[in-house]
């Protein structure tokens, strides 16, 4: 007679990704598993296993540990939270949730766009994982699981060192760099991702895994951009830095006149700039009141620059030739005292983001087509917005079959976003329409050439989201998944 706990633990071992937070959904309940405890000593199992860590309704710090970044899903409580210290627990954790056969839900940040870090059942919090080790001789930065970014960044502020990374202290690392990354860095030194010199991995077998180029390749290949909970439980990545800027030039610089002629010279000019630039150029958010009161949509430049404000002046010059700024904050600090001057909060709030990447700027026609469009604005107790990352430089000088992150041609990312506010919540008409306006929007974007989407900003509402996060690595991808994941265990409603 076959044990239960060993088909569990061995051969139906559940997992996701512990950065993105991804929804796992268990497969058939093994046979005889569900009576070995009844269901409040189940979860009294699930406490003991994990040495205290685990928090249920009513009791304290629950609240806080259930809430997830998008508000829209904050009415998924789940029945319980643990919080996982080390990748044997997480091991122990998940045969924990196929005896039972328990669905679960990782999380590391919490910002899932679509959710994927919420559920009605388990959620694994990875964030006690959270240790950042520099090692001065190779250069390397060692980052657990659960750290989020700002624990990255103050490691690297102490080493004087840098990577591609966001902006948000907020986010979980992990889920960063599975999805791709991007960052003000990304044209100079590539996607996050690309920076990964090995990693850990907990894979269906059980096995704890440690990979490289050298050492399981293909998975090593897959987790650079193949997303969260796709191949199993990442546990720990390695990645390269370099020296940190000792100045950098950081600025947020805003029109509100003119704007449609601004925006059109702003793009050309960063198109135009070296590497050194990294920006976001965001038309919006545009507000009822703004509707209301017929004024222009404003255009706000954000970004950093590896010079002087010198030389980013006259990178500017022929965007300031055709409107001077109504606000301009521009300054030269060191690299690190720059990012928290560029860092974003990030506080919960209820959003929903939709994204493709360009291979041109928008040009005159277009940009009159979307000003058009942040007009109409239907309205929220928030704002509806079109902003653009700008991509290319070293990214593309990557290969696209090099890593799975698959989008090497593109120019900028764009992403049309709405957020409602607490309001709102009552009057669902408003979120609809709302809503309606953004997938009209969106699909315009599709004048520009615009392909693909990013696999970090998980859309639930794409029909072929396979293709479009994956594009021509999805093939590989898959054999992939099917050569450490035959019987599908790591799975969520977008997995591969």
């Amino acid at each position: 007679m076959v044990d239960p706990h060993n088909l569990s633990r061995r051969s139906f071992l559940l997992g996701s990704s512990a950065a993105a937070g991804l929804l796992a959904v268990g497969p058939a309940k093994a046979e005889g598993a569900a009576t070995l405890l009844g269901p409040s000593d189940s979860w009294e199992r699930l406490r003991r296993l994990t040495q205290g860590r685990l928090v249920r309704p009513g009791e304290t710090g629950y609240d806080k540990a259930a809430l997830p970044n998008n508000l829209r899903y904050r009415s998924v409580r789940p029945a319980g939270v643990v919080h996982c210290n080390s990748a044997q627990m997480v091991a122990e954790v998940l045969g924990w949730c196929q005896d039972y056969d328990v669905p679960f839900a990782i999380r590391g940040g919490g910002h899932s766009y679509s959710g994927f870090s919420s559920s009605h059942d388990l959620v694994i919090d990875m964030r006690e994982m959270h240790t950042v080790r520099y090692d001065e001789e190779s250069g390397e930065v060692t980052v657990g699981a659960g750290a989020l970014n700002g624990q990255v960044y103050d490691a690297l502020r102490r080493a004087g060192r840098m990577i591609t990374h966001g902006r948000c202290p907020t986010v979980g690392a992990a889920g960063f760099l599975l999805g791709g990354g991007i960052g003000f860095n990304m044209r100079r030194l590539g996607m996050g991702s690309d920076a990964l010199a090995k990693a850990q991995i907990v894979t269906a077998d059980g096995r704890v895994r440690d990979i490289g180029e050298k050492q399981d390749s293909d998975l090593f290949w897959a987790i650079r951009g193949g997303a969260g909970g796709n191949f199993g439980v990442s546990t720990e990545f390695t990645l390269r830095t370099v020296p940190c800027d000792e100045r950098i030039t950081v600025f947020r610089i805003v029109w509100r006149a003119d704007t449609l002629a601004v925006a059109h010279a702003l793009f050309a000019a960063a198109d135009a700039a070296p590497t050194a630039l990294g920006t976001r150029i965001s038309l919006g958010g545009v507000t009822s009141e703004l509707g209301r009161q017929g004024r222009q949509v404003p255009v706000t430049l954000l970004g950093q620059f590896a010079g002087s404000e010198q030389d980013l002046r006259a990178i500017l010059a022929p965007v300031v030739a055709v409107a001077e700024p109504d606000f301009a904050d521009v300054r030269e600090l060191g690299y690190w005292e720059g990012q928290d001057f560029l860092a974003e909060p990030g506080a919960p709030a209820l959003f929903r983001e939709r994204s493709t990447f360009l291979p041109a700027a928008p040009d005159a026609a277009f940009l009159k087509k979307a000003f058009g469009h942040l007009q109409r604005w239907p309205g929220t107790g928030a704002h509806g917005d079109l902003f653009f990352f700008q991509t290319g430089g070293r990214i593309n000088e990557v290969p696209s079959d090099a890593t799975a992150f698959v989008h090497r041609s593109s120019r900028w990312l764009s992403v049309v976003g709405i957020s409602w506010s607490e309001d709102d919540v009552a009057r669902p008409e408003i979120a609809r329409r709302a809503g309606a306006w953004q997938d009209e929007f969106y699909a315009g974007l599709g004048d520009l050439g615009g392909v693909g989407a990013f696999q970090n900003f998980p859309d639930i509402a794409l029909v072929d989201w396979r293709q479009r996060y994956y594009g021509a690595n999805l093939d590989r991808l898959m054999a992939v998944k099917a050569a450490v994941d035959p019987n599908n265990l790591f799975r969520y409603a977008q997995s591969i």
